[in-house]
């Protein structure tokens, strides 16, 4: 659903919120009946699925609303984009549905942290988004993965849309993989021998943006699987809060062994990428990847960026699976994350309206569309995505998936690498060890939460 990339989201700027201030023309849908020269403006960031998908829906809801024009707002999330967008339409009181990430729980931290909740989590504490537990149409999703997506305080604030895998996230090409007799692999070193076989034969496994931090996905989905040992996948909520509790009260580091082994498997792989890695571009790797079918048999990208792979090279025969980071293949399960969330501002010219297109949206036969648009794992449990070929993997790998682990609580404005450690830092795209690594982290991490 986005491009993803590490930079910090910088704040509004004035110019777009007097730009945006007319977009709107004010009217209100209070009291039924046709509406006249009435503009709902639906607002999320660029993606080509889910973008083709909304405009399609826009004029399905323009159709069966005379009078009303719906208005698509949309920018990428490269270098603030998106966030300068959504800031200067809320200040204008302008948009009407709008689209943010997820805050999941880890935007609420307890209160003895003293911490202020930031993003989407920032808008539901100060009540700037209207509670759609009530709305007929949430009765299409699973009410626990909402509540656990975007709930606060008994209510619900939205309508978690997506989901995807980004967590050790690995596109294939299935033509080459049968090509040098190797199957989808199940645990780790089955992993690193099919690197070690494809490597022998003169070709480069993996390709991946390091340039814009996407190697980091091989951290993160080892790191899910290996905290997760033991735990049943409704456990993740808990388990991700336990380790930030520990952490906060420093029962816990990031230079703790386990940690370590984390790092040292994330080396492994990284000896597999391709040699100017970061130099690579996650905006344009998954073309990239797909026009070069002799060569990296693996991709590390998230789930959301199919429709791309497939427009790059519609011949291309493609698979999708999640890194196996345990040497056990049970322990090797799929972590997805919470993704694009429709939200309602309690500002909303037309809110009536904007219920109305979240119920047209809600329907069984336009989400199952979306889906297929967009690539997304369903978050309506009746639903599934079975209109991709390469989903194949992940629909039969859904029943022990679980909500990946969320970082440790830190404040606002600390260090990058205090939540986590500096992959861009580590060798072999960077030149410090594991121990320098973990070590700043765990300093940074002391520091930020006032040790």
């Amino acid at each position: 659903m986005r491009t993803r990339t590490p930079a910090t989201i910088l704040a509004a700027t004035a110019a777009f919120a007097v730009v945006l201030s007319g977009c709107t023309t004010p009217a209100s849908d209070a009291g039924g009946g046709a509406q006249r020269n009435v503009t709902l403006t639906v607002a999320e960031w660029t993606n080509p699925g889910a973008v083709e998908f909304t405009k399609k829906l826009n004029a399905q809801f323009e159709k069966e609303h005379p009078g009303v024009k719906v208005r698509l707002q949309t920018a990428p999330t490269a270098n603030a984009a998106w966030q300068q967008l959504w800031n200067s339409m809320l200040q204008s009181k302008s948009v009407d549905v709008l689209a943010q990430f997820a805050p999941t729980q880890q935007g609420f931290a307890p209160d003895y942290t003293d911490l202020e909740p930031g993003g989407a989590a920032a808008l539901i504490a100060s009540g700037q988004l209207t509670d759609l537990k009530d709305q007929p149409f949430m009765k299409n999703y699973d009410p626990a993965v909402q509540a656990a997506a975007v709930g606060h305080k008994n209510g619900v604030y939205g309508v978690m849309a997506a989901e995807y895998v980004g967590a050790g996230a690995l596109w294939y090409k299935k033509d080459l993989l049968a090509k040098y007799h190797l199957s989808v692999p199940t645990t780790f070193q089955e992993f690193l021998d099919a690197c070690e076989t494809l490597k022998r034969a003169g070709v480069t496994p993996i390709f991946v943006s390091a340039k814009d931090g996407m190697h980091g996905g091989v951290w993160q989905g080892v790191a899910n699987q290996m905290l997760m040992k033991g735990h049943r996948p409704a456990e993740s909520v808990q388990v991700s809060e336990d380790r930030a509790t520990a952490f906060w009260k420093g029962t816990q580091s990031w230079t703790d062994p386990v940690y370590q082994e984390i790092s040292r498997r994330h080396q492994k792989v990284m000896q597999y990428i391709e040699p100017g890695a970061a130099g690579v571009s996650q905006q344009t790797a998954p073309g990239v990847w797909a026009a070069k079918t002799d060569d990296y048999p693996f991709l590390l990208d998230g789930s959301w960026d199919g429709l791309t792979v497939q427009q790059a090279n519609p011949k291309l025969n493609i698979g999708f699976f999640t890194l196996p980071g345990t040497d056990e293949a049970a322990d090797n399960r799929v972590a997805f994350k919470p993704d694009l969330t429709w939200v309602v501002p309690t500002s909303a010219p037309h809110k009536d309206l904007a219920m109305e297109w979240l119920a047209l949206f809600s329907k069984p036969e336009n989400y199952q569309q979306w889906l297929a648009s967009t690539g997304s794992i369903s978050t309506q449990p009746a639903l599934k995505n079975t209109s991709l070929p390469w989903m194949d993997w992940l629909n039969t790998h859904m029943d022990d998936a679980f909500p990946q682990l969320t970082n440790p609580w830190v404040p606002a404005g600390a260090p990058l690498d205090a939540a986590g450690p500096d992959l861009y830092k580590l060798a072999p795209v960077g030149g410090d060890s594991i121990d320098t690594v973990l070590s700043r982290s765990a300093s940074a991490y002391r520091k930020s939460v006032g040790d």
